[in-house]
């Protein structure tokens, strides 16, 4: 079997398109290397969409929606993929107005929250990739990490998940250039929970152990130069 490598960029390494055309670039000078791509949420997203839920429990619903336009018309702008972002913010738009009715954050809704920064980088850079000529998939990774219910610093369950990833990534990385959220997973009955904090660079880590990866790169972005550790 080829052997495939991890590579995976941080917030700032895909907060415009310009710096997702940055990304683009490297993922294609390793092709030949069968790169699996994890990506964080766009820039400072999933602090913002954290503060739009804090102001909701807190009572102020109109700043909460007006934090939310904000950040959906920047995923707008940087990535021109409409009915994408429409529809994530739609469904988002109705679990703050559920949570100004209900006053409480639970770690379920924190999750659940904070989930769609990674949700959204990881098909927004899929397109971007399919529109510059790689060959790209997304794939959902609550689909693939699977873990415990401790919402917001779950722990994966190893061998579910291995078997997950073995099943699901190597197929498609033969040919193609798979694209993941990092951060993001779900227990085994589907709900949504998340890594915690650092949980790319983890959900990186998971991914090359699951699919045997012979590298697995940690790209951060410094100054606008792009460089790997």
């Amino acid at each position: 079997a080829r052997l495939m490598i991890v590579m995976k960029f941080g917030g700032t390494s895909v907060e415009s398109a310009e710096a997702i055309e940055r990304v683009t670039e490297i993922v294609k000078s390793q092709i030949d290397r069968k790169p699996v791509v994890v990506v964080s949420a766009m820039g400072k997203t999933t602090n913002k969409l954290l503060a739009i839920a804090n102001s909701a429990i807190t009572g102020d619903r109109d700043l909460a929606l007006g934090m939310l336009f904000e950040l959906r018309d920047f995923h707008l702008q940087e990535s021109g993929m409409e009915r994408t972002v429409d529809q994530h913010f739609q469904e988002l738009t109705e679990l703050i107005k559920g949570l100004a009715i209900l006053g409480e954050l639970s770690p379920r809704s924190i999750d659940a929250i904070s989930s769609f920064g990674e949700r959204l980088s990881s098909l927004i850079v899929t397109n971007h990739f399919q529109k510059h000529g790689l060959n790209a998939v997304h794939v959902d990774a609550r689909k693939v990490i699977v873990t415990d219910h401790r919402h917001t610093h779950a722990n994966p369950l190893y061998p579910e998940t291995y078997a997950r990833l073995a099943e699901t990534i190597p197929p498609l990385a033969k040919n193609l250039v798979v694209v993941m959220g990092g951060f993001i997973a779900a227990t085994p009955d589907g709900i949504g929970t998340t890594l915690g904090r650092g949980g790319s660079d983890f959900t990186a880590a998971i991914v090359g152990a699951g699919i045997g990866a012979e590298e697995i790169q940690i790209w951060t972005d410094v100054d606008g130069m792009l460089t790997c550790d």
